[in-house]
C-alpha cells in the first residue's frame, strides 16, 4: 500500500496520527528521561524533613505558599503532597491547600513525576511550543516561576478570605 493511499483514506484523522508521532519521537523520550531522574531526586529526600521544615518555617507565609507546596508536590507527588498542610496552623490550611492545587499543573514542566496524572496536560501544551522552535527547558522553567508566583497571590488571598470568614462567623 502506498503511503498517498493510505493518507488518502485516513482522511482527517491523518494530521492527529502526525501530532501522536511527534509526541512519541519529540517529547517522549524527554519525558521518560525527566521522570527517571526527577524520580530519583525525589527519593534522595524524605518526607520527615519536609514535615520538619513546615513545622519550623510554616508561619513564614512566602514559604507557606511557595516553598512548602513545592516541596510536597517534588517529594510526596499528588495527592500525597497535601499532608504537608497537617504541619501548619488551622488557620493556614485552606491557604495552603490553595496553593498546592494550583500548583499542581506548573510543576509538572520541570518535574512530571509529580503530577504524572497532568502529564496530558504538559504534552498537550507542549505542541505549540515545540512547533515555534522554543526551547522546552525554557518553557518549563518560565512556566514553573509563574506559577510560583500564581501560588503565592492565590496563598495570600485565600488567607485573607478565610480569615474574613472566620471573624464574621463568630460574631
Amino acid at each position: 500500500m502506498e503511503w498517498s493511499l493510505l493518507k488518502q483514506s485516513l482522511g482527517p484523522f491523518y494530521i492527529y496520527i502526525e501530532i501522536f508521532i511527534s509526541y512519541l519521537v519529540l517529547t517522549g523520550p524527554f519525558i521518560l528521561l525527566a521522570l527517571t531522574i526527577n524520580a530519583l531526586l525525589a527519593k534522595l529526600v524524605k518526607k520527615q524533613w519536609v514535615f520538619s521544615i513546615a513545622a519550623r518555617y510554616g508561619h513564614i507565609r512566602i514559604i507557606r505558599y511557595t516553598v512548602l507546596p513545592f516541596l510536597g508536590l517534588f517529594t510526596m507527588t499528588n495527592p500525597s503532597c497535601y499532608e504537608v498542610g497537617n504541619q501548619l496552623e488551622e488557620k493556614d490550611k485552606p491557604a495552603f491547600y490553595d496553593a498546592s492545587v494550583s500548583f499542581c499543573h506548573p510543576v509538572t514542566g520541570l518535574f512530571p513525576y509529580s503530577n504524572s496524572g497532568e502529564l496530558f496536560f504538559l504534552i498537550g501544551s507542549l505542541y505549540p511550543v515545540i512547533k515555534l522552535n522554543i526551547s522546552i527547558v525554557q518553557y518549563g522553567v518560565l512556566y514553573f516561576i509563574a506559577g510560583l508566583l500564581v501560588i503565592l497571590i492565590r496563598g495570600t488571598v485565600t488567607e485573607i478570605l478565610t480569615q474574613r470568614f472566620l471573624k464574621k462567623s463568630t460574631e
